[in-house]
C-alpha cells in the first residue's frame, strides 16, 4: 500500500480571472436612479403598498424598498419591470413624467 507523505499541488497554477464590471452604457444615470425612485413610491401608493408593487414585479419586497431608499440604486430591469407594472413606456419613468391616477373605488354616476 502506497503512503502520500505530502498533499497535492493546489490547482494549475493560473490566476483566477479579474472580476469585470458592467459596461457604463447599461447603468442608469444618477438622475436616472433619482426618477425611478420617484416613480417607485408613486406607483407603491397606488397599488396598495411596497409590498403588492414586488408581487406585481415578481421580485422580493427587499428589492422595493431598497430602490426607494434615498441612497438605493437600481438596475434598468427593474425600471423595465417597474414600468411594465404602471403600464406605461420605461421613457416615461426615465424622464420623470409620470403621473399615476390612484385606482377608483364605487362610481357615483
Amino acid at each position: 500500500m502506497t503512503h502520500i507523505d505530502r498533499p497535492a499541488e493546489q490547482g494549475q497554477g493560473i490566476d483566477p480571472p479579474e472580476p469585470r464590471t458592467r459596461s457604463s452604457a447599461l447603468r442608469l444615470t444618477a438622475e436616472e436612479v433619482k426618477r425611478v425612485r420617484i416613480a417607485v413610491r408613486k406607483v407603491a401608493a397606488a397599488v396598495g403598498g411596497f409590498k403588492r408593487l414586488a408581487t406585481m414585479m415578481e421580485v422580493p419586497p427587499s428589492t422595493v424598498y431598497y430602490a426607494a431608499r434615498p441612497n438605493g440604486r437600481t438596475s434598468a430591469a427593474f425600471a423595465i419591470r417597474l414600468a411594465a407594472v404602471a403600464k406605461v413606456p420605461v421613457e416615461v419613468l426615465l424622464t420623470g413624467k409620470l403621473a399615476v391616477q390612484p385606482p377608483v373605488i364605487g362610481v357615483a354616476a
